[in-house]
């Protein structure tokens, strides 16, 4: 939908985790649909929701889809266990920014709750059950580049063909230096900028908004188990910053970040060219959480 979110939800009896999936801008219902099916076969509740692409184009607030998208997971939270994790499934930027604005509401609602459609209850049982879960990023978050911003363009967007190393399909745990860049992603990455900023022209509120959106990326301790997967040749999303924003969440943060690196496919493409990978992550990190979740509970009882 252009101007609303598409809100879909699925109860399952005594579910392992209530899965929640942010859609990349412009997902349809039939893709949101498909994205849902992932976590039905494994025995979760499930809710979705989309950053409205008209908004989301206006730099408009998504407080509102926010605030929905939290409703129907508290209600699909309140009759399970203790120990159900959330886990949180997020495509490109269009679902990054759905995230900053989710958790900005469980933060500013923790404190000050009157008037809002979220009760503390819920706020307090939906963020006890992250600490549990997971946030998988596909394809973001974005780093949203301006023109005047010059760091490291020659390592900006490390796709193989504009670099003097010919690399396969990979998938890693840890991090890698990118090699040295050539005029080719220098040039991308100002058209990039160029193309950011002059929506940023036309949305003028938007300027500060590139800026925080990072920082909340960068420094959130809403969830601290984190997976990335991206690949060097996605042109929307830049690889290199993206392994520094895992580095600081590792260092500074405190966050477990496991990280799924591809040197082919695209944005929002790697579920489709390397299905088995894909499926083999959200597996592992689903495995992970609800044994998480089975330790916490035990360590209440006690």
């Amino acid at each position: 939908s252009f101007t609303n979110t598409i809100l879909l939800t699925h109860t399952t009896e005594h579910p392992r985790a209530v899965a929640v999936i942010l859609g990349h801008l412009g997902a349809s219902q039939s893709t949101m649909q498909r994205y849902l099916e992932w976590y039905r076969r494994r025995e979760c509740s499930v809710v979705t929701g989309t950053a409205p692409p008209a908004r989301f184009m206006a730099n408009a607030s998504l407080r509102s889809q926010a605030r929905q998208v939290w409703s129907e997971t508290a209600k699909l939270l309140r009759p399970t266990a203790p120990s159900t994790p959330v886990v949180m499934h997020l495509f490109s930027n269009g679902g990054a920014f759905l995230l900053e604005e989710m958790e900005r509401v469980l933060l500013e609602e923790d404190r000050n709750h009157q008037g809002t459609r979220l009760s503390q209850d819920d706020v307090q049982l939906i963020r006890s059950r992250l600490k549990f879960g997971y946030q998988m990023f596909d394809s973001c978050p974005c780093y949203i580049r301006m023109a005047w911003d010059t760091t490291d363009l020659s390592k900006s967007f490390p796709h193989p063909a504009w670099t003097s190393t010919t690399a396969s399909s990979t998938t890693t745990t840890t991090e890698s230096t990118p090699p040295s860049g050539s005029w080719r992603q220098g040039l991308y990455t100002w058209g990039a900028a160029c193309a950011l900023t002059t929506w940023s022209l036309f949305t003028p509120w938007s300027l500060g908004h590139a800026h925080s959106f990072w920082n909340a990326m960068l420094d959130s301790r809403v969830c601290l188990h984190n997976v990335y997967l991206y690949t060097t040749t996605d042109l929307a999303t830049d690889a290199t910053q993206l392994e520094r924003l895992m580095e600081h969440r590792q260092n500074e943060v405190g966050a477990n970040c496991r990280s799924y690196k591809f040197d082919d496919s695209n944005h929002c493409r790697l579920d489709s060219d390397h299905p088995e990978l894909y499926q083999n992550a959200i597996q592992e990190a689903l495995e992970a959480a609800v044994q998480r979740g089975a330790g916490g509970e035990k360590e209440q009882q006690q």
